[in-house]
């Protein structure tokens, strides 16, 4: 994403703020995935490269301050209660990523055959999709709440496929004939798990959305 200065930050409202926070998280986020694609693909520097991007990159620094600094003075259709939450939720994106770019950078693996990578970049269709779905709800709640509340819905629905997906990843992780303490099989655990955390998170972000969309249709 281009780089954008203080100056121009300050000039943007509080709803461009928000908009441009979400597509700086979720453009990240996005990169997280690919970089997962290129692991599974044993391409080990770009898989690196994405991963460093993720850690590195600290745009949304600056414009959760300029945020931070507008709200106190704006008029707002949510409560500014509600425009942090929203906004520390999109935060937290950013920290789980990080989180699991650095954890994944420890050990470069090989993954065990071809259905065991079809199965993962299965799951990793769904959690781009659902990514870039919140990005959408987020952006539209300000105008259009009932639209935002069915788009949640629809993260949920393909959370839950997501889930099945899981399980039976785990259960052909499971049934390898390799050593239980090996580095191998504990780091692709990890990255189910990892997958899925971040997934849960936008499933639960998801459930706010409806919760403000809910909360405030009561007064269309």
């Amino acid at each position: 994403m281009e780089e954008i200065s203080d100056k121009e930050l300050k000039k943007l409202n509080i709803d461009e703020l928000t908009h441009l926070f979400v597509d700086n998280i979720n453009e990240q986020n996005l990169k997280l995935i690919e970089g997962i694609e290129f692991l599974v693909d044993e391409k080990f520097e770009k898989f690196t490269q994405n991963l460093n991007y993720v850690i590195e990159t600290n745009t949304e620094v600056r414009i959760k301050k300029a945020f931070e600094t507008k709200i106190f003075k704006s008029k707002l259709m949510f409560s500014k209660a509600d425009r942090l939450k929203l906004f520390n939720k999109i935060n937290d994106i950013k920290n789980i990523g990080e989180f699991f770019a650095n954890k994944m950078l420890l050990y470069k693996v090989v993954f065990p055959d071809k259905e065991f990578k079809l199965q993962i970049i299965s799951i990793l269709k769904s959690l781009k999709k659902i990514s870039n779905d919140l990005a959408e709800a987020i952006k539209i709640i300000g105008s259009d709440l009932s639209k935002a509340h069915e788009i949640c819905e629809i993260i949920k629905d393909e959370r839950r496929r997501m889930r099945k997906e899981e399980w039976q990843v785990l259960n052909r992780l499971y049934n390898y004939d390799m050593d239980y303490l090996s580095r191998t099989f504990l780091y692709l655990k990890e990255l189910i798990e990892n997958i899925m955390m971040l997934a849960d998170h936008i499933k639960s972000f998801s459930e706010y959305i409806q919760f403000l969309a809910t909360k405030y249709l009561i007064f269309d």
